[in-house]
């Protein structure tokens, strides 16, 4: 008796002679488009037939010998027996070599991994990912504040899902969607084809690829892309924007806004600060003043346990004041910059921007004096002025991404996922100020990992 892989195999060769004999039909077409949506060996003998004709045609030109029969009397040629006599001739004559991308009509997303809570929605019925098998056009899958999920889709392009996900799939007559609602997603989409586009959408914009790596974030405020390798397509709002490696956009209920990158540094890689970046000091009796004194402080900062530390003032100077790790250029008022930080002791932490942590405006993470808030304040000209503040504390038990970003006079602050401060700022900056950021501690530094600032395209 037939195995039940042997009875696919048997299935794929009679469809495949009939692709070879031009004589598959539509009943044919669809029964093809299942056995290689379900099927692994299904799949991947298409995947081998499609890349025997792009072979043969790249190093012999048509193949006459696999066109329909034009007369009575010819018989029908099996496909197997073409294709193995003609790969033998390919394989001494042909000199080149064929990357093929096989084409589907579907997502078929399969959870190739997942780890703690990870759902599936199918049917108004939530599913564990390990029964779900093949996830199906119109259902989701949902992640909990502890679940990830690797997913590939038949096309070969992965998506990792984060913890406190939703995303879900739909086929359209133009267009394969994944659809975000609410969480993050990294991807690395396969070239697609152009007639047929992977479009991802989020509450706010549509993002359209044919071949890329990107992370892409949605929350009930904003959606926001960064792409790592090849170029999207960001719409909202009516308008679009090209996004390039390197770069991020955002959009919101105001539209698409693109950021260009300053720099990107992976502190738990370097061993020195790049020479745009200088440290620098000023004690407690001048901070409040207008006659603050500054001095260089290249000995401010260490190496340690994977990441970069402010160390305490008073093992460099003798005495408490603000360590400021500053950028020398001027990159523009509207500014994203976002920090990694690792689990450890308490800690806090200061992000500047429009200026430096003396001139402009400063978000303080777990400031000590908002007991592990955040606070929004200006130590220009004098004193401390506080813009704004949120009272929820920030756990030093794990791992965070902080970020701030400016646009016009608005403030977001974010920790993580979740956007804490969300204001607009009438208060006055010194017009000769230097327009570039800085990162500072007064008191416990955390382990700083890595640092990446956009400036706004065009600024």
């Amino acid at each position: 008796m037939a195995s039940p892989e042997q009875d696919v195999l048997r299935e794929m060769a009679d469809l495949l002679a009939a692709i070879t004999d031009a004589k598959l039909d539509d009943t044919g077409r669809c029964r093809l488009a299942e056995l290689v949506r379900e099927e692994p060996e299904a799949r991947q003998l298409y995947l081998d037939y499609c890349q025997m004709h792009a072979l043969l045609r790249s190093a012999h030109g048509p193949l006459t010998a696999l066109e329909p029969p034009e007369g009575p009397r010819r018989r029908r040629v099996k496909w197997m027996a073409v294709g193995v006599a003609l790969l033998a001739v390919a394989a001494t004559a042909a000199l080149v070599t064929v990357r093929v991308v096989w084409p589907t009509s579907g997502l078929a997303p399969t959870i190739a991994a997942s780890r703690g809570d990870v759902q599936v929605l199918r049917n108004g019925q939530r599913i564990v990912a390990t029964l779900a098998g093949t996830i199906r056009a119109g259902e989701r899958i949902l992640t909990g504040a502890d679940g990830t999920a690797d997913l590939r889709l038949t096309d070969g392009t992965t998506l990792q899902v984060d913890s406190a996900t939703e995303v879900g799939f739909e086929e359209q007559k133009d267009s394969r969607q994944v659809r975000l609602k609410t969480g993050a997603i990294r991807c690395e989409v396969a070239p697609q084809r152009p007639d047929r586009p992977l479009v991802f959408q989020t509450p706010h914009a549509e993002l359209t690829v044919l071949g890329t790596a990107f992370e892409l974030t949605a929350t009930p405020v904003e959606s926001r892309v960064r792409v790592f390798r090849g170029r999207v397509r960001w719409t909202a709002e009516g308008r679009s924007v090209e996004v390039a490696a390197g770069e991020v956009s955002t959009a919101d209920a105001q539209g698409p806004q693109a950021w260009q990158p300053v720099c990107d540094l992976d502190f738990s890689r370097l061993k020195t600060v790049p020479p745009q970046l200088e440290t620098v000091y000023c004690d407690t009796q001048t901070l409040h003043t207008g006659e603050r004194k500054i001095v260089p402080a290249p000995n401010g900062i260490q190496w340690e346990d994977g990441g970069l530390q402010f160390l305490d003032s008073r093992t460099v100077f003798g005495e408490h004041g603000l360590l400021v790790s500053r950028w020398r250029d001027a990159i523009g008022s509207d500014v994203a910059i976002e920090v990694d930080v690792a689990a450890g002791a308490k800690w806090s932490l200061g992000i500047a921007l429009d200026g430096d942590s003396f001139e402009g405006y400063r978000v303080i993470f777990a400031a000590p004096r908002y007991p592990n808030g955040i606070e929004l304040d200006s130590l220009y000209p004098a004193g401390q002025t506080l813009l704004a503040q949120d009272p929820r504390p920030i756990s030093a038990e794990r791992d965070h991404t902080l970020r701030v970003e400016k646009q016009g006079q608005r403030i977001r602050v974010w920790v993580d996922r979740e956007l804490l401060i969300d204001t607009e700022l009438s208060y006055p900056l010194s017009p000769d100020r230097r327009q570039t950021f800085a990162i500072s501690n007064f008191g416990s530094s955390p382990h700083i990992r890595s640092l990446r600032v956009w400036q706004s395209r065009g600024n």
